[in-house]
């Protein structure tokens, strides 16, 4: 299946609305069924940071990936920014439930329009840019991270990624869709599902993904990651 490019940006704040927040954990897992093991693979690039780091999730979703750093590094704190004030309130209540409450501010909004106080040594956007359409804008969503973290700070970033031309993608799409359906989701959620991907994914070739984060003052990232059409890449700001 050839996808059709998107056109009109995809509005993150009324999909990720309160119901589907509810679900998000249990469908995300569906979707991608290594978004756990993702989340451990990030813990060791980490590892060499300062026992009092700050850590930014950009685009923080219910907080897995400060659950599991607030785990794996007890001392660190957190902001998590989220546009979904549904899926910001997720990500408080996991954080108040794994004793992390006073380690995690939160911010609802674009992350372009967060000014943090001081920069961050590492930050995180996972599953989060492939939404934004637009080469200008997702250059723009890169450089607001940069700006907010240290000379030589860690960036971990994931997203749905590939060149819509290939054979390849063509067939990681097909291969990505079966391991969606095999878990039983009804046919009307599968139609959903595709069109949802087929509407609001921007997917954009490894290459130019790599061109943009260079362009916004990272290092050339190293992919760590990869399940079917997800990638997981990290990278540091530029010195």
């Amino acid at each position: 299946m050839t996808m059709p490019q998107a056109t009109e940006q995809f509005d993150v704040s009324s999909h990720f609305d309160d119901s589907l927040a509810a679900k998000y954990d249990r469908r995300i897992r569906l979707f991608c069924p290594s978004y756990d093991a993702l989340h451990q693979m990030i813990v060791p690039w980490l590892q060499s940071l300062p026992e009092q780091s700050a850590f930014l999730s950009a685009g923080a979703g219910t907080g897995a990936e400060i659950i599991t750093l607030g785990k794996s590094f007890p001392s660190w704190r957190f902001v998590a920014v989220d546009v979904s004030p549904d899926m910001l309130s997720a990500c408080q209540r996991r954080a108040t439930e794994a004793g992390m409450a006073n380690r995690v501010a939160f911010f609802n909004g674009r992350l372009q329009e967060y000014l943090s106080p001081a920069p961050f040594d590492a930050a995180s956007s996972v599953f989060v840019s492939h939404f934004i359409k637009g080469r200008d804008e997702k250059l723009a969503y890169f450089r607001s991270i940069a700006a907010n973290l240290k000379p030589g700070g860690l960036f971990i970033l994931a997203d749905l990624f590939g060149d819509r031309g290939s054979s390849e993608f063509e067939q990681l799409l097909n291969a990505w869709i079966l391991s969606y359906a095999a878990h039983g989701v009804t046919a009307e959620e599968l139609a959903q599902d595709r069109a949802h991907v087929e509407r609001d994914v921007a997917f954009i070739p490894e290459s130019e993904l790599v061109a943009l984060l260079r362009e916004a003052g990272f290092s050339t990232p190293v992919r760590f990651y990869q399940t079917f059409l997800f990638g997981g890449w990290v990278s540091t700001k530029n010195v």
